[in-house]
């Protein structure tokens, strides 16, 4: 395939709201995060700011890529590359070579799937590669659906490249560890009857986590998420309830089954094991890697107990979630444009208990990269399967989109702006937990609900930054100038507030039930050991939340904030800047850096260090497309105060065209003013720079009608009548400007 074409991004990543069709890719704004260039195939229609573009019949060949808007990240310029995403399945075969090869070696070289090895307990040295003796085509599936490439033709086969697809992430680098088993593998409570292929080892596949969690990269860049879809639920557990109801098998419940996990390291445990291999996830998630579990297939209105982890140990929260299923072919719905509007119908597990750190994802006729083996020769071949085990990966792929369009994002913010962002599906749970037409389907979810969470991941909008904050959001733009052009509140952790607070209630209640008010009695039982440890943590979870959206903006570039800004918390600005396009509801300080914008700041604004910049340049406004327009009026709804170590900077560039504060409330001056001049002035031209309801001190050195030089110019400086006016007094020669 001579000549391959590059499609190179050179622009801040969605600096450009992708959601408008047949944007151009302009310059990069100032050191904005630029993402590497997306390689493809010589005459891959796919075009920067045209979604539709990229909808190709490789495209289409996994449903699940539409259902969640992946061309919104193509078009943007990301598709993966330089990210490492970490899988634990049943191997990868590395016969796929064109599917998991890169542009550099024509696709005909494996070169962006690796192998992890890994060992321990009964298991010895087991590479990631898939290995016919003890694998099936399961992790070869799940690993397609991840980083498949995109090359127009596929691996040649029977079937021809009719089977041709592409992955989510189709130039990542995917890092797989080895359960060394099939997906018939139980992963919890096993049966009396279970086979030796069904059976974990718990010590080698806990440390097949730490060493995907580890492994040294290509790239020397960490491995930011692992995903899991391995595995078969136990038939001794059942997930339909927390506890076990009345007449129940002793295993079924949600709760009863987690208390395996519950069992510490060295004590034997009820499959008589010593060592719990979740164990070896949850020490990888304390790194701060995204964890990844799927539901579950069984249509249970709870998630598996690993994908509801974050319930029972709530620090996990931030560093692991559970993805259930949608069908894309049940429910959905397209706009005009061609893109989804409603992803689909959830199926499969629900989110339940773990609702607050679960999505959807496509899970129905997922088509991928698959294993044969012909006459005890394994061949590459593609297909289709069904399950969570779909899902899973899909979501993890998008997270690892986010994670390249945010690079200065932490991995939990990433994950969040993935969770803020979500679609909601076509139908909900009534009060009684049954399917019922959802009235909002299509819109962004606000509060997660118990049978989608957080909703159908949306690529689409999750381009566009977050779209609520879960507590304090404290981002650190490492020098990169970005837009957000999502409407950002805080709903959810609000609600979340209720819904704590009738928890702190049942749990007062138990502890007093139970006598645990001064702690656990000796003698508890283990079944109360474990209870009452998830109390606890739960408890303390409550203690440590913010009920509250809060911004700290860190390090150098600018963040321009283009949407409607509603989170309940106070913004902070310590360095770089912050501009306020659209609306901001809160007040902010200024405590380093620079406050600017053309839009309204519905409260307050402090500037105790730092400058306060109003406006937003004309250039500017191009830059950040449709959600910007140019202006010089920054509104505050409330006081502007300037303290002593605190700037206003203002810029005339003619008679009718200067920047300024118009603020509701009073105006408190105490700093310094910075005037840059750069257009023709006019003597006795009168510039209202600031205004308020009353005006209280001056800047620095510049008391009642002092003069004022910039720039060969000069100004009489007023304080009178609610307002500061600068005064055209004199203006400089052109030959001294």
């Amino acid at each position: 395939m001579p000549n391959a074409k590059r499609v190179k991004l050179t622009l801040i990543t969605t600096l450009l709201p992708i959601v408008v069709l047949g944007v151009a890719a302009q310059p990069a704004m100032g050191q904005g995060p630029v993402s590497p260039p997306i390689t493809t195939y010589e005459g891959d229609p796919g075009r920067l700011g045209d979604p539709a573009s990229w909808r190709t019949s490789e495209f289409n060949r996994d449903a699940g890529l539409v259902s969640m808007g992946a061309e919104f990240a193509y078009a943007a310029g990301d598709s993966g590359t330089g990210m490492n995403i970490g899988v634990v399945d049943s191997g990868v075969f590395a016969g796929h070579v064109r599917e998991h090869g890169s542009l550099d070696t024509n696709y005909t070289v494996g070169d962006r799937y690796f192998s992890v090895e890994a060992r321990g307990g009964r298991t010895g040295p087991t590479p990631g590669f898939y290995d016919p003796a003890f694998n099936d085509s399961h992790g070869t599936h799940v690993s397609g659906t991840i980083g498949a490439s995109r090359d127009g033709v596929g691996e040649t086969q029977p079937g021809g490249p009719d089977a041709n697809m592409h992955g989510v992430a189709f130039n990542s680098n995917v890092y797989m560890g080895n359960t060394g088993k099939t997906d018939g593998v139980l992963y919890g409570l096993l049966p009396t009857n279970a086979t030796p292929a069904q059976t974990p080892d718990d010590a080698y596949i806990g440390n097949v986590y730490g060493a995907v969690n580890s492994a040294r990269t290509a790239n020397g860049k960490s491995i930011r998420i692992i995903t899991s879809s391995w595995g078969s639920q136990p038939t001794t557990e059942n997930y339909n309830t927390y506890d076990a109801p009345p007449g129940s098998p002793a295993g079924y419940g949600l709760n009863t089954a987690w208390r395996l996990w519950s069992t510490p390291e060295g004590v034997v445990d009820a499959n008589g094991s010593t060592s719990r291999w979740l164990n070896g996830a949850i020490k990888a998630a304390s790194t701060g890697t995204i964890i990844q579990f799927t539901a579950g297939n069984s249509g249970y209105v709870n998630p598996s107990p690993r994908g509801a982890a974050p319930y029972f140990m709530p620090e996990l929260e931030g560093s692991w979630y559970t993805t259930s299923g949608i069908n894309p072919t049940q429910g959905r719905t397209f706009n005009p444009d061609g893109s989804v509007l409603v992803p689909g119908q959830q199926t499969f597990n629900q989110c339940g208990v773990a609702k607050w750190s679960c999505v959807t994802a496509p899970a129905n006729n997922i088509n991928s990269t698959t294993v044969s083996v012909v006459d005890g020769v394994p061949e590459p071949r593609y297909g289709s399967s069904s399950g969570t085990s779909m899902a899973g990966p899909h979501s993890a792929a998008a997270l690892s989109l986010i994670m390249e369009r945010f690079p200065y994002m932490t991995n939990e913010q990433a994950l969040y702006t993935m969770f803020t962002t979500g679609r909601q599906n076509n139908t909900v749970s009534d009060a009684a937990g049954n399917a019922v037409p959802n009235p909002t389907a299509g819109r962004i979810v606000q509060v997660p609900d118990s049978r989608n969470g957080w909703g159908t991941v949306s690529l689409r909008e999750a381009m566009n930054g977050p779209g609520q904050f879960l507590g304090p959001f404290a981002v650190d733009t490492q020098g990169r100038d970005d837009v957000w052009s999502n409407d950002i509140s805080d709903i959810a952790i609000r609600a979340r507030e209720q819904e704590d607070a009738g928890e702190a209630a049942a749990w007062k209640a138990t502890k007093a039930a139970k006598g645990w008010t001064k702690g656990l009695p000796a003698g508890a039982s283990d079944a109360d050991k474990s209870d009452y440890a998830i109390g606890v943590r739960r408890e303390q979870a409550r203690k440590d939340r913010a009920y509250e959206g809060s911004l700290t903006k860190r390090g150098d570039g600018t963040l321009f904030l283009t949407g409607g800004e509603t989170w309940h918390g106070k913004s902070t600005v310590l360095d770089g800047e912050l501009s306020v396009v659209g609306t901001h509801a809160g007040a902010i300080d200024v405590r380093g850096g620079t406050l600017g914008g053309s839009g309204t700041v519905g409260d307050s604004v402090n500037v105790s260090h730092g400058v306060l910049r109003p406006g937003l340049t004309a250039h500017d406004a191009e830059r950040i497309g449709s959600s910007g327009t140019a202006g010089n009026v920054l509104r505050v709804g409330g006081n502007a105060t300037i303290g002593k170590q605190g700037r206003v900077a203002v810029t005339i560039s003619g008679d009718r065209d200067h920047t300024s504060v118009r603020a509701a409330g009073k105006l408190v001056l105490n700093g310094e003013l910075d005037l840059d001049v750069r257009g023709k002035l006019t003597p006795g031209t009168v510039f209202t720079i600031m205004s308020g309801k009353s005006v209280k001190g001056a800047f620095d050195a510049l008391p009642e009608h002092r003069i004022l030089k910039a720039d060969g110019h000069q100004f009489r400086v007023s304080y009178k009548n609610d307002r500061v006016t600068l005064t055209v007094l004199h203006v400089a020669s052109p030959h001294k400007r």
